[in-house]
């Protein structure tokens, strides 16, 4: 789905809104000019940075969270431009504002900024506190600075890499600087909403499961401790939130208890993402499943392996975003999670539906 584009004009910057940002509260307008990051809780991959610091540099700052598939799927440029333009006075500072209590915690932030391949500076923001200071509102938003703390751009979501790529290679020659600068990057396959003739499907909307109502719950069961969950619907409601067997909820997922259990969603879309983790120390599989049969390998997300028999699971060993299904069609489907043990944690489920169709 793709959002309407929001243009409005400041003094100071060009104000974007472009594709399905993570949601967050609304708040102030961007600052003209760059702020501080003081109030954080360290940084990763450098020493810590001041505003002053940062002066005579072109500078984006990346409002983040690693669990994010929105964020996740602007990291492909992010590391290229930093690749390209660092060597020219190009800085990323990525503030990392986290949306769960354990995407707050910095050794799961540095694993996964390791396995991600940021190698920008990072700020920890666990308490929200940079957020609030720039009136930031979604995941990912990014600020482009010129080399006098100016704001020049502001594009809140996905989208527009061309443009903010283009806009860096301005800021970098501005002052009449000669740069031999290489080709704007081209769009990857994965921003079809970005690209000509491109086609944007109505889609679930992106589900926190601390935050839904398990639709099926009855008066026994009792969400903070593992009770019996029965699953009996002919017609199960889009969006909504169904389990079978043992449970218990928290205040930000549900928890899979020792059972044959399963979390059933229905859902329309092409890609869907879960945020999952292991609750304990060790690594859980959870078998996957949709329109009750094993995932067909054409709808495979990167993340699905197979097993001898033919099986379509996922092994649970981080707690982070995991790419279940990319189906080769649009369509309206229901997946099935079928943890192999107690301790899945299951606390969010994203969706993206925006393809180029295919001719013939």
């Amino acid at each position: 789905m793709k959002l309407s584009l929001r243009l409005a004009l400041a003094a100071t910057a060009a104000i974007v809104v472009a594709v399905m940002p993570c949601f967050a509260q609304r708040s102030n307008a961007d600052p003209a000019r760059i702020l501080s990051f003081e109030g954080n809780a360290g940084w990763i991959n450098s020493a810590p940075l001041t505003a002053a610091d940062l002066q005579g540099k072109v500078v984006l700052v990346d409002f983040w969270e690693y669990t994010c598939l929105n964020c996740l799927r602007t990291l492909p440029y992010l590391r290229e431009w930093y690749k390209r333009y660092h060597q020219y006075g190009f800085v990323i500072v990525g503030v990392h504002s986290p949306e769960f209590n354990f995407s707050g915690e910095s050794a799961n932030v540095a694993s996964a900024a390791k396995r991600l391949d940021v190698t920008w500076p990072v700020v920890l923001d666990d308490h929200m506190t940079v957020w609030k200071r720039y009136g930031n509102d979604v995941w990912p938003h990014e600020y482009l600075f010129d080399r006098s703390g100016n704001l020049v751009d502001s594009v809140a979501g996905e989208g527009r890499y061309p443009q903010t790529e283009a806009k860096i290679q301005e800021l970098l020659r501005a002052g009449g600087q000669k740069l031999a600068l290489p080709p704007v990057m081209a769009l990857l396959p994965q921003d079809s909403y970005d690209k000509p003739g491109a086609v944007c499907y109505p889609q679930t909307a992106e589900i926190l499961v601390g935050h839904a109502p398990i639709l099926n719950a009855s008066g026994m069961n009792d969400p903070a401790q593992d009770t019996s969950y029965a699953y009996h619907v002919s017609d199960p409601k889009d969006g909504g939130l169904y389990l079978q067997g043992y449970w218990h909820l928290s205040k930000e997922a549900a928890v899979s208890g020792e059972s044959g259990g399963f979390l059933a969603l229905k859902y329309h879309a092409i890609q869907v993402t879960a945020v999952l983790r292991p609750e304990g120390h060790g690594t859980v599989r959870v078998d996957v499943m949709q329109d009750g049969k094993p995932i067909a390998r054409e709808d495979a997300g990167k993340d699905l392996a197979y097993d001898a028999s033919g099986k379509s699971y996922v092994n649970v060993d981080a707690a982070r975003s995991y790419d279940l299904l990319m189906n080769a069609r649009f369509g309206e489907h229901e997946l099935r999670l079928y943890p192999q043990g107690y301790g899945l944690g299951i606390y969010d489920f994203d969706f993206e539906s925006c393809e180029i169709p295919k001719s013939g």
